[in-house]
């Protein structure tokens, strides 16, 4: 699990990815899997001090924040953490699109994966370029080669794997679904939509929203299924007084 924490105005910032490296012994729980990465997430705030936080997810993420969150809202650790409130971009529980090299993956055993890099790699690019973004001028050479740079650590046809194979298994039921919303539905839940997502469409979050009693709906205009990338200083716009309303003058939150 890799991590960035930097003080804030009003507390800690934590940037996380969750992943599962090195996973060798296949004896213990797949580190990859919706239940270890909750945990990993819990074991983060914990071991960092954190006791109070607001979740930040973006399509998966969103799904692992409000299992996050339910989780610690039904534990009756005395030292659990806090959820003050959860941020949802560009998230789906009825998981509309299922991308195209998860499918891949899903038939295709590991010991022929070299069979599908190349693939993998062009499939990612595509991905990026017709479907994510909305304003394609904005993908210039050197965010690209962001986007690809990962491509060529060592053993990233692994974890990509993994987690292609695992997608189906986000994808819940309606009654799930239903169950995961009401044990977060009286807390302050911000969803943020672009409004040329094509992933994950304005309807899909309108629905979601409507669900959740304490909720509020913003729409990026002009932005696709990444608003925290192709339009980061509109989604900060609506993050800010968010998070702001959710801490008081003596309050020592600290923002995950």
């Amino acid at each position: 699990m890799g991590f960035d924490l930097e003080a804030g105005e009003h507390g800690k910032f934590a940037v996380v990815l969750v992943h599962g490296k090195d996973w060798e012994d296949k004896n213990l729980p797949n580190p990859y899997e919706l239940e270890s990465q909750v945990d990993l997430l819990i074991s983060f705030c914990s071991d960092m001090g954190l006791r109070s936080v607001v979740l930040v997810g973006h399509d998966d993420g969103g799904l692992l924040a409000l299992r996050t969150a339910e989780k610690l809202r039904a534990s009756r650790d005395s030292r659990k953490v806090e959820v003050k409130g959860v941020v949802l971009i560009g998230v789906s529980l009825s998981r509309e699109v299922i991308p195209a090299f998860a499918r891949i993956l899903l038939h295709t055993p590991l010991r022929k994966k070299h069979m599908v890099r190349p693939l993998l790699r062009t499939e990612i690019t595509q991905v990026i370029n017709r479907r994510a973004w909305f304003d394609a001028t904005k993908l210039t050479t050197d965010v690209l080669n962001l986007y690809k740079a990962p491509l060529f650590v060592e053993g990233w046809d692994e974890a990509l794997h993994e987690v292609g194979r695992l997608s189906f298994s986000t994808v819940l039921s309606p009654k799930r679904a239903a169950e995961l919303l009401r044990s977060v539905e009286d807390l302050p839940v911000l969803v943020v939509a672009g409004s040329e997502d094509v992933l994950v469409s304005l309807k899909s979050a309108q629905i979601m929203a409507s669900k959740l009693v304490n909720s509020r709906l913003v729409t990026i205009s002009g932005c696709g299924h990444l608003p925290h990338e192709e339009c980061a200083k509109a989604l900060l716009s609506a993050l800010s007084p968010f998070i702001s309303r959710l801490i008081s003058s003596d309050d020592s939150l600290q923002r995950l």
